[in-house]
């Protein structure tokens, strides 16, 4: 028997989980545009005059460069190319400017980092402008997914994200760190776990 969805029960607080998990997710586009430990790209060529911008306009400064392969490099291009799109599509339904990204994912990482910071904060500051746009909806789905896929790939001590630590139910601590990860059929599963005491607390 499925799950009766949250905002057919209390809209609101359907319409509040959604910007939770919305937000989270768009926390995560800097450090999952990463390119530490990978060194995925060579080095670009960039003009001299566009090196300070972090707003680029139809990825023309920029030019093809060969990537090296492996899951972090396809998972770096993959949540890019998702990202440029949404953020045009975003933007055209909004009828605002957005960061518009290069075609190819810069092989400088601080770089690929202010843009990435760039999408982060314009996403966060128009997400309660955002409607259930069908195209957009379906772009989200898919940046999300790559995003929490990333996520999974990195591992790492600790999940990124904004978001102040909850006051755990079990031992009263302020401990409980939001995560979202792939429930049944890639639909996205909140979950909550305590760094304290460990309690771990899951549902759609």
């Amino acid at each position: 028997m499925s799950a009766i969805p949250l905002d057919a029960i209390d809209p609101e607080a359907g319409y509040r989980e959604w910007v939770a998990r919305y937000l989270w997710h768009v926390d995560q586009i800097p450090h999952v545009i990463d390119y530490s430990d990978s060194g995925i790209l060579a080095p670009v060529r960039l003009k001299a005059s566009r090196t300070d911008q972090i707003r680029v306009s139809g990825g023309g400064y920029i030019d093809n460069v060969p990537v090296a392969d492996g899951p972090g490099a396809r998972d770096n291009r993959a949540i890019w190319d998702a990202l440029r799109a949404y953020l045009v599509a975003a933007a055209s339904h909004l009828g605002v400017e957005a960061p518009i990204f290069p075609a190819a994912v810069p092989g400088d990482a601080e770089l690929a980092r202010q843009w990435a910071y760039a999408a982060n904060e314009w996403l966060a500051a128009v997400v309660e402008h955002l409607l259930a746009w069908p195209d957009l909806s379906e772009l989200e789905e898919r940046l999300f997914g790559l995003i929490r896929r990333a996520r999974r790939r990195q591992g790492g001590p600790s999940v990124v994200t904004a978001a102040p630590l909850e006051l755990c139910e079990t031992c009263g601590a302020r401990g409980v760190q939001i995560d979202w990860l792939d429930g049944v059929r890639g639909v996205p599963m909140l979950s909550r776990a305590c760094r304290v005491c460990g309690e771990v607390e899951a549902g759609a």
